[in-house]
């Protein structure tokens, strides 16, 4: 897959806009979720962390910190080096499902593979 710098640029752009000021992750999640998935790599992980910085900073509800990186586990599982980059993430999750400051929560996530007969 060729991906454009077009494209490349339009994901960095909002990245660094929205590192810079989570509310805006609002108004930039559409576009900013399928640019991640047309240009992938540490951009588009860049880009996924931030989201889900983001929802942590203002959680919708109980359970959608642990949704949001449980999906980035799923995406990352069988990349090493990102894989161990989303570690810290888990450990500052955990962190404030502690303290109190995040609400605690278990997703369960059900194999997504298809089942053979």
């Amino acid at each position: 897959m060729v991906v454009t710098r077009d494209a490349t640029s339009r994901l960095s752009s909002l990245v660094e806009r929205c590192e810079a000021n989570a509310t805006a992750i609002e108004a930039a999640r559409a576009e900013g979720d399928a640019l991640a998935i047309e240009v992938g790599g540490d951009l588009a992980l860049r880009w996924r962390l931030t989201v889900v910085r983001s929802v942590i900073a203002n959680p919708p509800d109980g359970d959608a910190v642990r949704e949001l990186y449980g999906e980035l586990v799923d995406r990352y599982r069988d990349d090493p080096d990102r894989l161990q980059a989303l570690r810290a993430l888990g450990d500052e999750i955990r962190r404030l499902e502690a303290d109190g400051s995040l609400p605690s929560a278990m997703v369960a996530r059900s194999d997504r593979r298809p089942r053979r007969t």
